[in-house]
């Protein structure tokens, strides 16, 4: 046996680690809408740095969405693209959230990823709309869904939030801010929050300014709401979302991220109130309504 037959496989290996590795990365960055290795790795460090427990499910959330994906032969490059892991990441996260840590909740995590992965593929083979992160809302609300109506809640948790008090206004603030970028993947961590934003900016500084867009907006309804509900960057959340979404050159880009962005603040407080647990559908809801808009609007100019 030759010295280049006996490399050959271990060069085919490592090739296909890299590969995988950079999937599961792209299918971090691809939650804030980015597809950058290093924006990945960065998202992945944030939650290490609130959560190692939730990273860990966030890896393996990842990791049972792309083999879910795999199943079907026409999801080749989109897999590559990370596109078949931002659902199943955020479910594992959820499930870390929302559930006690137990092998009935790590097995909750893969049917939901899974789930996630059927959804995503329908929507993209079959919607007229874009699915963004519905596969997630949809999974774990089902998830959520069932567990309230197991016995025992099959170890779901009480997520009331715990904030301390007395702290000055000023740092509230600047905890909100950085909280708003971090609970887009449910960490209320300022540290978190500067990773997040850090991968943002590496893809895209255009980017990274509309986050700003979306961080700010929000802040202005701080006099009419309960402080419980901005001081955990509930308010922003979605809004970081919107924003990158719509992030272009254009005026009218900015209109609509504007749009986009105060519809997903009043979607949220509505559900806030209404007892809801929203997850990101006030980001979904808001694009879906901007993006029929803007398609009216270029046909009613194609007609004149």
């Amino acid at each position: 046996m030759t010295k280049s037959s006996t490399a050959s496989p271990k060069k085919g290996l490592i090739q296909t680690i890299y590969q995988e590795i950079k999937t599961l990365l792209l299918g971090f960055s691809q939650v804030f809408l980015l597809q950058s290795t290093l924006s990945g790795a960065l998202i992945l460090v944030g939650l290490f740095c609130n959560s190692w427990q939730l990273a860990l499910l966030a890896l393996l959330g990842c990791l049972v969405s792309r083999s879910a994906a795999s199943l079907w032969r026409d999801t080749e490059q989109e897999i590559a693209d990370g596109l078949y892991g931002f659902n199943g990441t955020l479910v594992g996260i959820a499930l870390g959230v929302y559930w006690e840590i137990s092998w009935l909740s790590i097995l909750l995590l893969v049917v939901g990823a899974a789930l996630s992965t059927w959804l995503a593929r329908a929507c993209r083979r079959h919607a007229q709309l874009p699915g963004l992160t519905a596969p997630f809302i949809i999974a774990v609300w089902a998830l959520l869904l069932v567990s309230m109506l197991a016995p025992e809640r099959m170890g779901l948790l009480d997520t009331a939030a715990q904030l301390e008090e007395g702290a000055p206004l000023w740092r509230m603030l600047g905890v909100a801010l950085g909280d708003s970028v971090g609970q887009v993947m449910f960490q209320a961590n300022v540290l978190t929050g500067l990773f997040f934003f850090l991968a943002i900016a590496w893809e895209s500084r255009r980017k990274a300014l509309y986050t700003l867009l979306g961080v700010f907006i929000p802040m202005l309804a701080i006099p009419f709401v309960p402080e419980t509900v901005w001081r955990e960057g509930l308010l922003g959340y979605n809004a970081v979302l919107c924003a990158i979404y719509w992030a272009g050159t254009s005026e009218r880009s900015l209109r609509y991220a504007v749009v986009s962005v105060v519809l997903s603040v009043l979607i949220e407080l509505l559900a806030l109130y209404a007892g809801l647990i929203p997850l990101t559908a006030p980001f979904v809801l808001s694009v879906w309504v901007v993006w029929l808009w803007s398609r009216r609007r270029q046909l009613a100019i194609a007609k004149r």
